[in-house]
């Protein structure tokens, strides 16, 4: 399965809300797929991956996210050279969010996530990422 750099910091963090029905049933039932499978590989990528797949931003010509097409695909580049990871390789879900505990430090967090509207909306903060990446573990 595809798996968008910034989705390590949505999916311990995700509380059921989102753009629509089909979103949040989709990103429900990959969440739980996770947790019930922290080790299956998934390919690392900075495009739209299965949680994006039901996702209304999403533009179908250029498979990129409507309006500021290049925000989102910046943002997953800028995530994974902080991870030191690389784009295409296969990791665990596990992995992943070891990595994020160990290296998405607040700066990090915050300059990620603060253009976010789930951010904005007081969803999502760094401690939350930090104990719910832990509890997913």
């Amino acid at each position: 399965m595809k798996f968008r750099v910034h989705h390590i910091l949505c999916t311990s963090l995700y509380q059921g809300y989102g753009y629509s029905g089909p979103f949040c049933e989709n990103m429900t039932k990959i969440i739980n797929y996770l947790c019930q499978n922290p080790d299956e590989p998934l390919t690392l990528v900075t495009e739209p991956d299965a949680i994006c797949a039901n996702c209304p931003n999403l533009d179908p010509i250029d498979n990129g996210c409507s309006g500021d097409h290049n925000h989102v695909h910046i943002k997953d580049v800028e995530l994974l050279n902080v991870l030191g990871l690389e784009e295409g390789a296969q990791y665990s879900y596990r992995q992943l969010l070891t990595e994020g505990i160990a290296k998405f430090t607040k700066e990090v967090f915050e300059k990620s996530c603060s253009n976010c509207a789930w951010y904005h909306q007081g969803l999502c903060n760094h401690e939350d990422f930090i104990a719910g990446a832990k509890r997913m573990l």
